[in-house]
Order: structure tokens, then sequence, then C-alpha cells
């Protein structure tokens, strides 16, 4: 704090204010604590500062003769005694719209982080429990929507039955449903759909003669789907993936045997986006890390968590302006933030600025957020140098896939604060994430939830049902995905 100085006016502080406050304005006032003032400042004090919501009492006030103006840094009053004020004629401020935006950004935040338990997840994740114990639960859609499941007639494409009962699905013998095989065991959501309507036959399990006259593969998780196992299955004509990116499917060989592929399509969108802004939001305000503060009683024992840096007006470079990229922009928007993007050709409809490459998007830009597809050309897209030009305040936010980022690096840039913070849900080499990472609080971490809530989920079966109804049925596909 500034040292008394007589030539300023005099201020009488309730309680210390923040180091950076003193030191913005204490060299225009004379500073002085209104616990050790003596009779002389206490009956000269015209303005009492209350930084905080320090209790200013009516006993204080009637300490205070000459007093004429009570200034709090707050925007609530209610640690003020207004009526002792009012009787005296005595002037309150208060923070006006200071914080507003703060305020908004951080309630959003907290929505987000509530719903989707990002707090929680990255704990989970701290624990090292995702490579033992594997995926943290689902958690709730930010966006609710009516859980319905559309019925459409032949030409609409898609249709959905009821959950069916167990006496409705084993009433259908299995030779009288088209054959699927499953590159991987299917989830407990997708079976009482699926199973009503298909013979599934875990590809591990397959006779000879199941591989040789099966028509469709399902992919329910990210199982590898390699030009040997294509190979293998002679009378393949399609591949249906329930991920949005296709990386770990051969599409290569699926090219060259003309092998249709499809994948969930916008299923996923929507829920991705929202996780991506929580991750920003918490990266940037360090949601995970107050809480696990509170928890351990910080706040009692230690006083006030660090401040961190604001969410509104930061320029967010987005990777990848698809359909993820899209919403992320028009949420970022709402912050107030200025959006520019990069993808392999302008999008003449888009109103945000492009950049032709990674690395300039870095150059001009505070947030990266990374929602592309991984293919031989977007594999570690963000390396040192993006790094390095997005900034020692800059933060890095994938919700893509674990690939786009040199991953080591990151974590060298991190350590050595070439870059300010991370929100992370993908990993190079899942359920493994670098143990560095555990003990950075600059770091939001999640074992790649962002697109999974049990609303997605209902509304990828949709689309992996539509496909393969859409396939045995000789009609269009819904998601179709261009080789």
């Amino acid at each position: 704090m500034t040292p008394p100085a007589p030539g300023k006016p005099l201020v009488l502080l309730a309680q210390q204010p923040f180091p950076t406050f003193a030191e913005a304005v204490g060299a225009h006032y004379r500073f002085v604590l209104a616990a050790e003032a003596d009779a002389a400042a206490a009956g000269e004090a015209r303005v009492l500062l209350v930084p905080g919501l320090k209790a200013v009492t009516g006993e204080l006030i009637g300490r205070l003769p000459a007093l004429e103006l009570v200034v709090a840094t707050s925007v609530g009053l209610d640690h003020i005694d207004l009526d002792a004020c009012r009787r005296r004629g005595i002037a309150v401020t208060n923070a006006g719209g200071s914080y507003t935006v703060d305020s908004a950004d951080y309630a959003v935040g907290l929505v987000v982080a509530v719903l989707r338990r990002v707090a929680a997840a990255d704990s989970y994740l701290r624990r090292g429990r995702w490579a033992v114990d594997g995926d943290y639960p689902l958690a709730a859609k930010v966006r609710k929507e009516p859980a319905c499941i559309s019925n459409k007639d032949a030409r609409g494409g898609m249709a959905m039955a009821s959950p069916p009962t167990q006496e409705a699905a084993a009433s259908v013998p299995q030779n009288d449903k088209p054959l699927v095989l499953l590159a991987d065991p299917l989830i407990p959501e997708f079976q009482p759909t699926l199973s009503t309507h298909y013979h599934l036959l875990p590809l591990a399990e397959a006779s000879t003669a199941s591989t040789a006259t099966a028509r469709a593969l399902l992919t329910v998780d990210l199982p590898a789907v390699t030009a040997d196992t294509i190979a293998a299955l002679p009378a393949l004509e399609l591949v249906v993936a329930s991920s949005v990116g296709v990386d770990h499917i051969d599409l290569a060989a699926c090219r060259r045997r003309r092998i249709r592929v499809t994948n969930a399509g916008d299923a996923y969108a929507t829920d991705a986006a929202d996780y991506a802004v929580g991750q920003l939001v918490a990266a940037l305000r360090r949601v995970p890390a107050a809480d696990a503060y509170i928890r351990r009683r910080g706040w009692v024992n230690h006083g006030d968590y660090p401040i961190t840096t604001k969410v509104s007006g930061k320029r967010v470079g987005i990777v990848g302006l698809g359909k993820i990229g899209t919403l992320v922009a028009r949420r970022l928007a709402a912050f107030g933030c200025t959006i520019a993007y990069t993808s392999r050709s302008p999008k003449p409809s888009s109103p945000y600025a492009f950049f032709p490459t990674v690395l300039a998007l870095a150059s001009n830009n505070d947030v990266l957020v990374l929602t592309c597809a991984l293919t031989e050309e977007t594999r570690h897209v963000v390396n040192r140098d993006v790094m390095e030009a997005l900034g020692k305040d800059g933060v890095l936010v994938n919700v893509g896939r674990g690939g786009l980022v040199d991953e080591p690096e990151m974590v060298r840039c991190l350590k050595e604060g070439v870059i300010g913070g991370a929100g992370l849900d993908v990993y190079e080499n899942e359920p493994n994430v670098p143990e560095e990472l555990f003990e950075m609080e600059n770091v939001v971490l999640s074992g790649h939830r962002a697109v999974l809530t049990p609303e997605s989920m209902r509304e990828v079966l949709e689309t992996v049902h539509g496909n393969l109804q859409a396939f045995f049925a000789g009609r269009p596909l819904l998601s179709r995905v261009t080789l």
C-alpha cells in the first residue's frame, strides 16, 4: 500500500484492497485503514472505501463525523448499513455495471459446468481413473429439447420403433433379420432397438460363412477398421460409424472397394459446441481449480482464489468451421468475442474472418478451438510454432481429436509458459493422459465426453438405425461420408 502522503486526499479503508487495486489508485489518495485511524484521521475523513464485502456498520459510520461518501467496490450493498447512511445524508456508490459481463460469462460457464459436470470430470481424470475405471458417466445436455424419437414413412428415410420389450425382440427369428457385424461391443443404449431389427454378431465371433456374406459393419467406439479387416469381409458394402470422425477407418481401402461409410452426422454437434464453450470458460476462469480450492477449504484457510481473466471480448480462432465449429462461433459471438477461422477453403456465407493457415490464425487470436476432423493433413496441425504464435496468454481448446495437437510439445509449452492454458477433451493415446497435466491448474481435463449426453446418444441411435434401414431398403443413406 502507498504510504500516507499529506498532500493527497484522505480515504479511509474498511479493509485492505487487492494489491492491483492499491497500485492503480494509491498514487492519487492517502489511504489509512479505518481500524488503525487515529482520532484526527477519523474526524477528518470524508470518504470511506469498502473493498470486498467488509461490513460497514452503524457503529463505524458513527465514529466518522465528517463522512460524506461510502464507495463500495461491489454491486450489492447489503454489507453496508444504508439506514445509517440515509440518516446522515451520506452518499453511497457501487460498482455499477463493471462486473456485469464477467458475471454473465461465469454464470453461463457454471450452467455448463453443472449440467456437464466439468469439475467432476476434471477431478476424475486427475486421479487417473479414466485409464483404470473407464469412462466418466454421461451428463445432461445443456440445450434441452423434447426427448422424442420421430417416425417417418419410407419416403422420409428414418423410422424408429419405441424401445422393444425382450419378448418383442425374441419374437423375430435371427435368420429373418439383416446381418450386421460388430467391430466392437455394442453399448447398452443401442442394444434394445438394434437387436430388434438386426442380427447383431461380434466380428470376433463370426463364422466363415457370416464374414463371407456380411454386407454391413457397425463401429460403436473407435476400433481400428483396417484394410485387413475390410479384406476379410468380401461382401462388405457399408461401414456405419457412430462417431463423427472416421479416422479409425481405412477410408482408402473403402474407396478402392467402393464401400460406403456413414458417420453420426450432426447428432453430436450441439453438445460438442456447448462443451467447447464450457471448457473455454472453465479454462479462462479456472472453474475446476477454484472448485477444488473451495472443497479443500482453501477459501476459509488461505483467502480468495486468485483473480482470473475474462472471457468476453477475446479473439477466438476456430480450426474447422463445420457444423460444430459454426455452433461454437455463434455461441462465442454472443459473449462478445471476435471470431475468425481456418478451414480447407473460405466459407462464402460465413461472416467471420478467414485465415489460410492455423499458424496465421494463432498469430491473430487469443484462443484456438479445434473442431476439425483428424486426417493426414491435420495431424499435429497445432505444433510448437502454432503455440508460440498463440502466446503466453493464449488458450487452446480441443474437442476434435487428440492427434490434432503435438501432445508432448503442448505439455512442454504449458510447463514453460509458452501458452497460458488449455481445455482438453481428447488425447493422442486415450485413455492415457500425460500425467504432467494432472498437476496443472491452468488446464481443464475431460475424457472424450464433449459429444456424449443421454440426449445425443438417442440422436446417434436414430442416425445409426436410420442408415442401416436405408441401406437394407435400398434408399439413400442419411449421413454418408465423402471418400
